[in-house]
């Protein structure tokens, strides 16, 4: 049996939208986690009293209503009206309040495209990689002409989020477009490294010999592989591969598969949690 959540109010039979997100919320706690959750989106334009009458009128929570009413006519900073909402309904532990906090501060004097691309990088930086995935894409639809630069990083981001996701193929494209329209270095190692993580070695010695443009890149990919591979060797899991291959070397195959199993097991354990966020 799963804990009880206590909800704040009651469920809303008329939702409250964001246009700027095209989000409906039907209750508080649902209201602080799209805040949460998309701390860019909070700016002057979610001050208003729609929403406050909305949180008295569907939510039944007057009080709440009429704190974010007399916030209305105080000059009042967009961080601060959240806050009340935060703070009232007891949502986010004071660690995730600093965050959002943090990415108010950070925010200000940003452009539109600007708080859009931020909002991606927040998500993507909270291993929340589909949602990440989901706002660099709409952001590609819609961003003006001449903004290579954010457009090469809105690849290379992407291509950061499907590799996550151990999808190698799809971050190997992106990684390629902000390579070609960048330059950066840091884009080819990585389409390289995506490359690479799809072929056996033979097949990639075959690409790099019949694509000699990324010859220099491939060795730098090659000292990264191999500083990562001393950095391994020091770590638990390392130590439990080589008790494993003992294990295997001497025949104890019960052994072997059991503690093959587990570790496998927390690597899928691991996949689901990154895949469901």
């Amino acid at each position: 049996m799963g804990n009880v959540l206590l909800c704040t109010g009651k469920y809303a039979q008329r939702p409250y939208h964001f246009e700027n997100i095209c989000a409906n919320v039907y209750c508080v706690e649902e209201l602080c986690y799209l805040l949460a959750a998309n701390p860019f989106m909070i700016d002057a334009d979610i001050m208003n009293a729609a929403l406050a009458r909305w949180v008295d009128e569907e939510c039944g929570l007057l009080d709440l209503s009429h704190q974010l009413l007399n916030l209305l006519g105080k000059g009042t900073q967009p961080g601060v009206f959240v806050d009340t909402i935060l703070d009232y309904v007891g949502y986010n532990t004071e660690k995730e309040r600093k965050k959002i906090n943090d990415v108010l501060k950070g925010s200000i004097g940003l452009s539109e495209h600007e708080k859009w691309k931020k909002q991606g990088d927040y998500l993507l930086k909270n291993e929340r990689y589909r949602l990440a995935i989901i706002e660099y894409d709409k952001m590609l639809l819609e961003l003006p002409e001449g903004q290579d630069e954010m457009k090469a990083d809105i690849y290379h981001n992407m291509a950061v989020a499907y590799s996550r996701l151990f999808q190698y193929e799809t971050a190997s494209r992106f990684f390629k477009k902000a390579y070609e329209l960048s330059g950066r270095e840091a884009s080819g190692i990585s389409y390289l490294a995506a490359v690479r993580s799809q072929m056996k070695e033979g097949e990639y010695i075959t690409f790099i010999a019949e694509n000699g443009q990324y010859y220099e890149l491939s060795m730098k990919l090659e000292k990264v592989y191999n500083e990562a591979r001393v950095s391994f060797e020091g770590t638990e899991q390392c130590r439990r591969l080589s008790a494993l291959e003992i294990f295997r070397d001497e025949g104890n195959t019960a052994s072997y598969y059991e503690e093959m199993d587990k570790m496998i097991g927390q690597l899928k354990n691991e996949y689901r949690q990154s895949v469901s966020k």
